[in-house]
């Protein structure tokens, strides 16, 4: 029997290696409730076992390559997982979602026309009070990083800011940034001033 194979470094996104390099890198597909992990076990195609010592607060995103403590290259990718896929062509509908569902620091992947978030039945539950239509289908789940928990928060203001970027990134062909009024919906936060007049 093999001796497991000990994983401590990742090259994101395979930077720097040559193609005919990384055609030779074996797949490995993993859910992003493992690629969250930082020390977990898989096995390859080949039936060899892998070990994980990653740093803590990385998450492995498609493809990364990770490189065994033997040489071993391993290509990871998002593999098919329950997911909810919430779908509108109404881009301030989906900013909306996008902002309420960033105050909740849960992972949420951002794609054309869509948000996608792993299945909960409250958020699902508020989606459908926002007016938005959510699909549970089979896909794969690539949230955007460093909006939702990697990384150290130090106040309010700075999760406000990553919360309004992720908002904006859903933005970005809409013409009109909404605006904070004196009638708006969103809670006030004591005496942090969350206006963003454009």
């Amino acid at each position: 029997m093999a001796e497991p194979i000990r994983i401590e470094k990742i090259i994101p996104k395979g930077r720097g290696l040559a193609k005919a390099v990384l055609a030779r890198a074996f797949e490995l597909k993993l859910p992003f409730e493992m690629r969250n992990k930082s020390r977990f076990s898989e096995k390859l195609s080949d039936g060899r076992e892998l070990h994980f010592f990653l740093p803590r607060g990385n998450v492995l995103a498609s493809d990364d390559v990770v490189i065994g403590d033997d040489g071993t290259m391993i290509r990871i990718s998002a593999a098919d997982q329950e997911v909810v896929t919430i779908v509108s062509a109404d881009l301030q509908q989906l900013t909306r979602a996008a902002y309420h569902l960033g105050n909740r620091h849960i992972p949420v992947q951002i794609g054309k026309g869509f948000l996608r978030i792993e299945p909960d039945s409250v958020l699902e539950g508020m989606i459908h009070q926002l007016g938005l239509e959510l699909k549970q289908e089979l896909a794969p789940f690539e949230p955007e990083t460093g909006a939702y928990g990697g990384g150290h928060r130090h106040s309010h203001a700075e999760t406000f800011d990553s919360d309004y970027a992720l908002a904006q990134k859903v933005f970005i062909e809409h013409e009109k940034p909404h605006v904070h009024g004196p009638n708006c919906s969103h809670h006030s936060h004591g005496d942090h001033d969350h206006s963003h007049d454009h």
